[in-house]
């Protein structure tokens, strides 16, 4: 419980900023434009004619659900921003099912898993596996020794827009988990939800200290603009649309658990490894890192309250919800493969170019 006189006076400096940090909608690119305008049956067939190029198949599945989750959503950058239009709407969500089935299960490739009839064995199952990277391929991914040990300055500041664009939005996503959870699962996620929300206190918001980052890095103009002029690469959504497609799913929630967890299992040796990168090419100020290096701390806690509850949820899991969970686990490993290939190669080819970047004055933010 809040103390109502804590309201008043929670206004650190950089709450004056709009979040996310988003440009206000202006128009589709011509290719989300096509798509959205095709009847139901013609878009099918589109994207059953992209099949034999992964790369194309993905860019316009990423791209456009890009666009639709910033309508679900609600920010600024959505096309239908404070206002209602059926017309339009009726297109996007019609388009957002039809893609969303054809991520899961058609370009994102199945990952196989063993399968479990009882809560305990699953639970002792994720145990062992979230640190057997053998397993576990999202932890280790080659992705992650570049970043710690080639990233030039450049990559890692392209990089850390790229983190930004992920993680300004995960304490939305995680009060979208928590609808339709029950007992212990809801209980965990309440904790986490709680922890991204500082505990009450707006600068520990997570979100606070990625407005710490965007100022150190002076790039509140500098984001909103890089998106607007479409310089993000489709590939580094992957993750985020495949876990949206999950939590707007009302029928996919376990899924979305499953991924979850697991996505929080890669938290710290992830940010350990960027924390490296960081610290290598000049950018670990505290205003920089904090992020990072709070997570590197509470997330281990996360994962294992995470697998905790399905060890002792009640009323018992049934099979069907084991296998839901297990499935959202094989999409978050097929799901970072995907995004890990992609995100590198634009790094590699962010490293070859001249420099846009400036160097930073590493004066501590108020």
């Amino acid at each position: 419980m809040l103390k109502t006189e804590s309201i008043a006076a929670d206004n650190p400096r950089l709450q004056v900023h709009d979040w996310p940090p988003v440009a206000a909608f202006e128009q589709f690119t011509p290719e989300v434009n096509a798509f959205l305008a095709l009847p139901a049956e013609q878009q099918r067939q589109r994207l059953l004619a992209l099949r034999g190029d992964h790369d194309s198949h993905g860019a316009l599945i990423n791209s456009c659900l890009g666009v639709i989750y910033a309508y679900v959503y609600g920010y600024k950058d959505s096309p239908v921003y404070l206002r209602a239009d059926v017309e339009l709407e009726t297109r996007l969500l019609g388009a957002k099912l039809i893609l969303e089935e054809e991520m899961i299960h058609v370009w994102l490739p199945p990952y196989d898993l063993p399968r479990f009839t009882d809560q305990r064995a699953l639970a002792d199952f994720l145990d062992d596996f979230i640190v057997n990277p053998q397993l576990n391929v999202g932890v280790y991914h080659e992705f992650w020794e570049y970043i710690r040990d080639e990233a030039s300055y450049e990559g890692m500041r392209e990089f850390l827009r790229l983190v930004l664009c992920r993680t300004e939005i995960v304490d939305d996503e995680c009060a979208l988990l928590l609808v339709g959870l029950q007992g212990n699962l809801k209980k965990v996620m309440c904790s986490n939800l709680w922890d991204e929300c500082g505990n009450g206190a707006l600068p520990r918001f997570h979100t606070y200290w990625l407005r710490r980052l965007l100022e150190r890095t002076n790039d509140w103009e500098g984001l909103p603009e890089y998106r607007r002029s479409n310089q993000k690469p489709w590939s580094s959504g992957v993750l985020s649309n495949m876990f949206n497609v999950l939590l707007t799913r009302p029928g996919y929630k376990l899924r979305a658990y499953g991924c979850f967890l697991i996505t929080e299992s890669w938290v710290e040796p992830h940010f350990v490894r960027i924390l490296d990168g960081l610290k290598r090419v000049g950018l670990d100020h505290d205003d920089v890192s904090v992020y990072f290096q709070t997570h590197v701390k509470i997330d281990p806690q996360h994962t294992a309250e995470l697998i905790e509850a399905l060890r002792h949820q009640t009323p018992a899991l049934q099979p069907v919800e084991i296998d839901e969970i297990m499935h959202g686990v094989g999409l978050a490993l097929s799901g970072a493969i995907s995004q890990y290939r992609g995100v590198l190669a634009h790094l590699r080819a962010v490293d070859r170019r001249a420099s846009i970047y400036p160097q930073l004055d590493l004066v501590t933010c108020d």
